[in-house]
């Protein structure tokens, strides 16, 4: 086993899965069934990863009721085929299953809801290599980053010290700091190294390859 390490957790969106294409489709046509035109897909981006309540507040300043209401809208589009606008990075498999190899237990930390994070994992075929989903409910609100990465420890039965935190964004790395665990941050998702290294991740990997590199290493 690599060193203390018991365990490796995974963000999805921008780290397992290039899931841009769906939520960008999905986000506009949300914004055009209530009249707000967005023709820079760079700043649609931001959806990729955060809560959506959040994205939708930060971007174009709705408020809490609103954003909730944009939300379910969006969910309508995504649930019917928009979810299945992803592709798995290039390595992912490979990875996996070198991190399983030695040992490790992995899981999933995720803001998007666990009821699509399962069926896409079974999509992307590679659902046998977690062993827990941690992400919230459809309908309810988001916790933050390091509660999810703490209930995941929690189902996988391993303390802080023993974990790391692989993301590609601010959230991740800001709530694996906060969960007391070290983090890889993925450089080659949406966050891009300069966030990761601002954010303090403990390593970065700018391709999936890498993140079993430091893994092993441990």
């Amino acid at each position: 086993m690599s060193g203390s390490i018991k365990a490796v957790l995974f963000d999805f969106d921008g780290t397992i899965a290039d899931t841009g294409r769906g939520i960008v489709n999905c986000v506009k046509k949300t914004l055009a069934d209530y009249g707000v035109e967005e023709k820079d897909e760079d700043r649609l981006r931001y959806f990729i990863g955060p809560p959506l309540v959040v994205s939708f507040k930060h971007l174009f300043g709705l408020d809490e009721e609103t954003a909730q209401e944009y939300v379910r809208h969006y969910r309508v589009y995504y649930s019917q085929g928009g979810m299945y606008e992803l592709d798995l990075y290039d390595g992912i498999p490979e990875t996996l299953e070198r991190i399983r190899a030695r040992g490790l237990t992995m899981g999933i930390a995720s803001s998007k809801p666990g009821v699509y994070l399962q069926k896409l994992l079974e999509h992307l075929g590679v659902a046998q290599y977690f062993s827990c989903i941690s992400a919230p409910e459809i309908g309810t609100v988001n916790p933050p980053k390091c509660e999810l990465i703490a209930d995941a420890m929690a189902m996988l039965n391993v303390k802080p010290e023993e974990c790391v935190m692989v993301g590609d964004r601010f959230f991740d790395i800001d709530g694996g700091a906060q969960a007391g665990v070290r983090t890889i941050g993925a450089a080659y998702g949406y966050g891009g190294r300069a966030e990761m290294e601002e954010h303090g991740a403990t390593w970065i990997a700018e391709t999936t390859k890498e993140i079993a590199e430091l893994i092993e290493k441990l």
